[in-house]
């Protein structure tokens, strides 16, 4: 066993930094997936006024008079529309959420948002009178 020389020490090794890696960001994806989450949100809650309004209808009394089955009955098309168009877009949406399908399916969907708050506010003031 002799004196160890270099080379049975091994080689003295540099750390360096790691190699920078640079991530890309679609900002078109970027923005579709908060367009789309964003009006996740907004049927959440319009759904959930809706089931409010029914709910005040059914308490109250109200919805077996002639113009509360009326009330209850626009809103459940309303609740059953917005139901319809979410699972429309859904499925568009696997596909590609910027095709013409998926823009016409946006745009009822806003149409339909509108009315539906429409009726709650309707059916809120019909139970507010009467209630």
């Amino acid at each position: 066993m002799g004196k160890p020389n270099r080379s049975t020490l091994g080689s003295v090794r540099t750390q360096s930094a790691p190699p920078l890696s640079a991530q890309v960001v679609d900002l078109d994806q970027v923005r579709r997936a908060q367009e789309r989450a964003l009006t996740e949100r907004r049927v959440r809650r319009v759904l959930e006024e809706n089931r409010a309004a029914l709910r005040r209808l059914f308490s109250s009394g109200l919805i077996f008079t002639q113009k509360g089955s009326r009330a209850g009955r626009d809103l459940l098309g309303a609740q059953l529309a917005l139901l319809k168009l979410i699972d429309l877009l859904s499925r568009t949406a696997e596909h590609d959420f910027r095709s013409a399908a998926s823009r016409l399916i946006l745009a009822q969907l806003e149409a339909q948002l509108i009315r539906t708050a429409q009726l709650n506010a309707r059916a809120g003031d019909y139970v507010g009178d009467r209630g």
